[in-house]
């Protein structure tokens, strides 16, 4: 008999112990839904407030990029020339008078004007090879609000609130 009395209180300790251990793991499991309920509210929240602010990031670009080309020049032009040129001299003219041979010098003073357009071609390849170091900050703002983050976040949303109904 006793051992049946020893044996019914380790079976009733047994039973408390395990409805006080179910007890307290219940207990924590409503304390973990209540805390991934207030963070998924958090999170909530936080992604309301991304959708009104735009990402913004400076990316920096530092490298040397190589430029190779051919660039044809096919030019025509025509030039204006508006000049006088004067001429200032004295020509020996030799004439045969029969008698002998006789040489006059004649003076030259004359201003002869030139006005002409003078046509210039020009059809040449320009070979052009180098390199040009870029080192520079490019801003970029990209609208969480706008295509096509914007269907992600809705769906990440409605995600979240599903899990967040659940919990309730």
């Amino acid at each position: 008999m006793q051992k049946r009395r020893v044996s019914l209180w380790t079976l009733v300790l047994l039973v408390i112990g395990s409805l006080a251990l179910h007890v307290w793991t219940i207990s924590t499991l409503f304390q973990v839904r209540s805390t991934a309920s207030q963070q998924l509210s958090q999170l909530q929240t936080a992604l309301d407030e991304a959708r009104r602010e735009p990402l913004v990031y400076q990316v920096p670009i530092n490298q040397t990029v190589p430029i190779k080309l051919d660039v044809p020049i096919n030019q025509s032009l025509n030039i204006p020339i508006n000049t006088s040129v004067k001429i200032k001299d004295t020509i020996d003219l030799p004439v045969d008078t029969g008698f002998g041979s006789l040489t006059i010098p004649v003076p030259i003073d004359v201003t002869i004007p030139v006005s002409t357009n003078v046509p210039i071609s020009f059809n040449q390849t320009v070979a052009i090879s180098t390199s040009v170091a870029v080192d520079l900050n490019v801003p970029i703002t990209i609208d969480l609000n706008q295509a096509p983050f914007n269907s992600y976040l809705d769906r990440l949303q409605k995600a979240l609130a599903d899990v967040a109904e659940q919990l309730k």
